[in-house]
């Protein structure tokens, strides 16, 4: 309660507090609704009091559930000053942290006990799992009773009727691929895999600035956070700057130098980055468990409609498995689940393997993800990235066409769709800059063929 009141009290506290913790942390059913309620207003950028409070859990129809407004009340008036929230937070989670450490120990003892186990081997390593739940604070959620949920779900079927727009997710800026896609959606794990060379990285930078820049069907721009194991983030910056301004970095390399316009381009591309709400990471080690802590701080802090992973096999498993096979899937695991906590799109990167190149038609198949273990089960979309033309001037032993009119022809193959279809989408790539645009021309959503 004194949690909950400090965060009525002060909107710093409550942004604060969501940092440290989760609604499962809170005993009380009620505590975990009302928390859940005012992190909600702290993603949507709303002010906290017990005005938006009680909208908020009136929309989803779940103020009696927490006892009312009176109840609402009862909280802001428990605590006189919320100048000990962190402290107040901090009891909360050690409160919490012990009846998971307690959960641990019964659950040990049917693990020492248990006879499908061999050996002491397996059962420390059971053991270890256990304890190891308990620091990442991971033990799952409580059960929701349907009719909640069902409640909740109801409140974006109104939402569609008044506003007469069909759901969407978050859009892409590409229009063909919206159409196959219908934009990612909170919680959905995204697959994007390429051989070397294909544009993974200029593909998911263009996503990044179209969210950032607010290029979807609402123009609301949203904040991304981009993890890039592979390039530092100055790379990715020139390459940013060079997608925007329309020149390419092989201009800052060349004799002749700069002209007034390339230097006022890239001038107005800068500034125009300035004020997009891109959080770039470059570290090289990272697990799942540090990346999901860095985001759930960002979301609090600025919002988040993005997460992008470059890419999945550079990174680093939370624990200690048998092979790289069993570290990847479960680093697959993770970001799925990472998605599903913060209610936002994982995009993570896959490189392919060499598979690919030893077949006639180079395009890539689901079987070509590397270390694939859990990876084509965990993700929710499955793209590849296949350029025709990259392969053409491989043949004829010549660079691609750089020039910087080319439009070069890029197919985006949705090999799998939880919820959709599969298919074929055509883009157009700039190898100039390293950019991939709509194609100017009608009829570039492909149906897949029978």
């Amino acid at each position: 309660m004194s949690v909950l009141g400090s965060m009525l009290l002060a909107q710093r506290a409550a942004e604060e507090i969501v940092t440290i913790l989760n609604e499962d942390d809170f005993f009380r059913p009620a505590h975990q609704v009302v928390f859940r309620a005012l992190r909600q207003l702290i993603t949507s950028h709303k002010e906290i009091d017990i005005v938006t409070l009680r909208t908020e859990l009136t929309e989803r129809a779940m103020l009696n559930d927490v006892g009312g407004v009176d109840y609402l009340l009862q909280l802001a008036e428990y605590v006189p000053s919320a100048a000990n929230a962190k402290y107040y937070a901090q009891i909360v989670l050690d409160k919490a942290t012990m009846r998971r450490l307690e959960l641990a120990g019964r659950n040990i003892i049917d693990i020492v006990h248990d006879p499908e186990l061999e050996g002491a081997d397996d059962r420390i390593d059971k053991a270890e799992q256990e304890v190891f739940e308990v620091g990442r604070k991971q033990l799952g959620k409580y059960f929701q009773h349907v009719s909640n949920l069902a409640k909740e779900f109801f409140v974006d079927v109104d939402k569609i009727v008044e506003t007469g727009k069909p759901m969407f997710g978050l859009p892409t800026g590409f229009i063909d691929l919206d159409k196959i896609t219908s934009g990612f959606y909170p919680g959905d794990f995204v697959i994007i895999g390429a051989r070397p060379a294909m544009g993974k990285t200029s593909l998911v930078l263009d996503l990044a600035l179209n969210v950032a820049m607010g290029r979807g069907r609402e123009g609301k721009r949203g904040a991304v956070a981009f993890f890039s194991l592979e390039m530092s983030s100055i790379q990715l910056v020139r390459r940013m700057v060079s997608m925007i301004s329309g020149v390419s970095m092989g201009v800052l390399k060349s004799e002749k130098g700069l002209s007034e316009k390339q230097y006022l381009a890239l001038a107005d591309a800068c500034e125009n980055l300035y004020s997009l709400p891109i959080f770039i990471d470059d570290g090289s080690d990272i697990s799942p468990m540090e990346m999901r802590g860095k985001c759930r701080r960002l979301k609090a802090e600025h919002g988040l409609e993005l997460v992008v992973v470059d890419y999945l096999q550079l990174m680093r498993g939370s624990r200690r498995t048998e092979n790289r096979v069993q570290e990847i899937s479960e680093i697959a695991r993770s970001c799925k689940a990472m998605a599903k906590e913060l209610e936002v799109p994982v995009i993570a990167l896959s490189q392919l393997s060499r598979a690919v190149e030893g077949r006639d038609d180079k395009r890539p198949q689901l079987s070509d993800i590397r270390e694939s273990g859990s990876i084509e089960a965990e993700a929710d979309l499955v793209m590849f990235i296949y350029r025709d033309s990259y392969y053409k001037a491989k043949e004829e032993h010549r660079h691609e066409n750089e020039s910087y009119d080319d439009v070069q022809e890029a197919e985006i193959l949705i090999a799998k769709h939880r919820n959709g279809p599969v298919g074929k989408v055509l883009l157009g790539f700039q190898p100039a800059y390293a950019r991939f645009r709509n194609l100017d021309r009608g009829n570039t959503y492909m149906q897949p063929e029978d």
